[in-house]
């Protein structure tokens, strides 16, 4: 009972900074269309702005990881993140609109850095898996934030007041959890850094890295295709009424959620790259046969397939950076990679549809989760150069 309740102790903290940092992004989309008619904007000049979170997490995150290689992640960024949504509601033109949310990806950026070298750190002094727990707490985050928005969307609450008051609970809430935040560093840095007495700011090159930075570019990219086109898809493509249409992504995150509840336990009786393997394959299969089937109900059987097929790449993904020699800057770029795929996504099956249709676009998300799926052996856990989740058994089978 008493490692029990130490358990809970130690998670408690990163849990609540990983739920409120989807509090705010799921409170965010959900006001999307009431700053949308605010500002007059057209759909394309509004998919512009909406680069602006991407963008301004891109450009922070491999500085965030360098300076987390010595500085321990706390609450600075959580400033950013609460003050700069309520902002949204004062500005009158795009370029405002985009250099405001840029400010608010900045801060998105560091505090899921550090959220993230904080849960391998807690991962390590427990010995046992966490981190895809951790991921399914911003799952529910971001689920909540985009219901309460929805709810007070229709009650009539201003988006102003909807922020100020998400932005609230993020300062308090995260604040006070990331005052917690010990990162004590796990002996995981390159033994050639030890030696020199020094730990480096950037990251430790390797194939593994690209590999895992590759994972994380196409985890990141599909779940952003589901998010931007799934309604348009199911409605456009496949004729499923407009309410209909608008669950699918809700479909995606409620089965993304659920496998990440799951996960660690998964990946502790498989082994990460054999779930990983399974997973993804399942993911590139399931929804490859749902497209080909073209109907609604296959296409929402197929984005929840996709949901649980990917739940698990990105916890993993980022478990394995953790432990590769440099925590925070091997992290940061991995990281990185992600947002980066997040930020090309939109554009490139945007194109993809001019082009071939968007039917025969979405198989994007069939080629990455094979990808996934292809890759997965880079997750097998390497020989310790310190203390690492699941260094204690014995190597698994391809």
């Amino acid at each position: 009972m008493a490692d029990r309740r130490a358990n809970q102790a130690a998670r408690a903290p990163v849990t609540i900074v990983f739920v409120v940092l989807g509090l705010s992004a799921g409170t965010w989309a959900a006001r999307i269309p009431a700053i949308k008619a605010a500002l007059h904007l057209s759909p394309g000049v509004l998919g512009l702005a909406l680069l602006g979170p991407a963008v301004g997490s891109v450009l922070t995150m491999p500085l965030a990881g360098a300076v987390m290689a010595t500085v321990l992640p706390r609450r600075g960024a959580l400033l950013l993140l609460a003050g700069m949504l309520p902002l949204t509601t004062v500005v009158s033109n795009p370029w405002q609109l985009f250099a405001v949310l840029a400010g608010w990806g900045a801060g998105l950026g560091v505090v899921d850095v550090g959220m993230n070298l904080e849960g391998a750190a807690v991962q390590d002094r427990l010995g046992r898996r966490t981190m895809s727990r951790f991921h399914a707490a911003f799952s529910v985050g971001g689920l909540a934030g985009a219901a309460l928005g929805g709810l007070a969307a229709a009650s009539g609450v201003s988006a102003r007041a909807n922020f100020i008051v998400v932005g609230a609970v993020v300062l308090l809430a995260g604040g006070v959890s990331a005052q917690f935040f010990s990162a004590a560093r796990p002996a995981r840095h390159a033994a050639g850094d030890v030696a020199k007495g020094q730990v480096s700011r950037w990251p430790l090159w390797s194939w593994t890295l690209v590999c895992l930075a590759a994972m994380a570019f196409g985890s990141f990219l599909a779940e952003g295709v589901v998010a931007d086109w799934s309604a348009v898809y199911l409605h456009s493509s496949l004729g499923a009424p407009v309410g209909l249409a608008a669950i699918g992504y809700t479909v995606f995150s409620c089965t993304m959620t659920a496998g990440r509840l799951t996960g660690d336990r998964a990946a502790d009786l498989a082994g990460p790259d054999r779930l990983v393997r399974l997973s993804a394959g399942l993911a590139a299969v399931g929804f490859g046969v749902a497209l080909l089937i073209g109907q609604v109900w296959s296409g929402l059987v197929g984005f929840a397939l996709l949901g649980v097929g990917l739940s698990v790449v990105v916890p993993l993904v980022f478990t394995a950076a953790a432990g590769t020699g440099r925590p925070g800057p091997n992290l940061a770029l991995v990281t990185t990679s992600g947002y980066v795929g997040m930020l090309v996504g939109p554009a490139l099956v945007g194109g993809l549809a001019e082009a071939i249709g968007l039917h025969a676009a979405l198989g994007i998300d069939v080629v990455l989760c094979a990808m996934c799926a292809a890759l997965a052996g880079f997750l097998r856990p390497r020989p310790p150069r310190g203390r690492r989740v699941g260094a204690d058994r014995a190597p698994r089978g391809r």
